[in-house]
């Protein structure tokens, strides 16, 4: 029966059976993960406060040849954020996170991208980062790193280069200039173009950096549904979040 050791960040549970739970994980070299924590809802077990929501662990798991479910035998907490996740202003902009990731991430499709992302989005909002900011560059990098993000250096239908303002195209696949704009809903200004410029070659910690003022709460609830246009679902936990009331 093979084995294997991982960091591994927990995306949430589903209670299984009469003491089990199913954990979804955000590996480093997996990607996501299911696994089956055994007794993991008895009052006295093994994992603790391990399987918290965004937890940081490394666990130790194995799993038999046909079966696509591994089962956890132990693990040590690397890093807790329960103090940050649990704070009313951020647990839900950490919700929609996971919830992006579980239903917008093939299971199993290895991206130390992934990991690194939500790494440093944790870090980031610890030394005080802006949560709307963060869930932003979350929204534009996840784009990215599935292959989904729209160049912005140039109109999708004219190649004009050099663009002041532009408009995303119906299907969420580029941008238009304004000779070439119809009747496109999502419109980027100078400020926006150069802040998904920026991006690109930034990481998070240098968010309180960034150039132009954008409108955040616009553009989260762009990429948002650019997201949802390509996975075909909906974001539930949206709905608890201020940008989308």
């Amino acid at each position: 029966m093979p084995y294997a050791v991982t960091p591994a960040f927990v995306l949430g549970f589903t209670p299984v059976k009469e003491q089990d739970k199913l954990v979804h994980l955000l590996t480093r070299d997996k990607g996501i993960l299911k696994a089956i924590a055994p007794g993991a809802l008895k009052f006295r077990n093994r994992f603790g406060s391990m399987l918290e929501l965004f937890t940081e662990n490394e666990f130790v798991y194995y799993w038999l040849e046909d079966k696509e479910l591994v089962t956890l035998s132990r693990g040590e907490i690397i890093q807790s954020y329960f103090h940050l996740l649990s704070r009313p202003e951020n647990i839900f902009y950490f919700y929609l996170v996971a919830e992006i990731l579980l239903k917008f991430i093939p299971f199993a499709h290895p991206d130390q991208r992934l990991y690194r992302l939500v790494d440093s989005i944790l870090k980031g909002r610890l030394t005080g980062i802006d949560m709307d900011l963060l869930l932003l560059y979350f929204l534009v990098w996840v784009l990215k790193i599935e292959g989904l993000m729209f160049g912005v250096e140039a109109c999708q239908n004219c190649r004009q280069t050099g663009l002041k303002d532009a408009w995303i195209r119906t299907d969420f696949r580029g941008i238009l200039c304004p000779q070439c704009h119809t009747d496109e809903p999502f419109m980027l200004d100078a400020d926006d173009l150069q802040f998904l410029r920026w991006s690109q070659k930034h990481a998070p910690k240098d968010l309180p950096l960034s150039p132009g003022k954008i409108d955040r709460a616009r553009l989260i609830r762009i990429f948002k549904k650019k997201i949802e246009f390509h996975g075909e679902f909906s974001l539930q936990c949206a709905q608890y979040l201020p940008q989308f009331r």
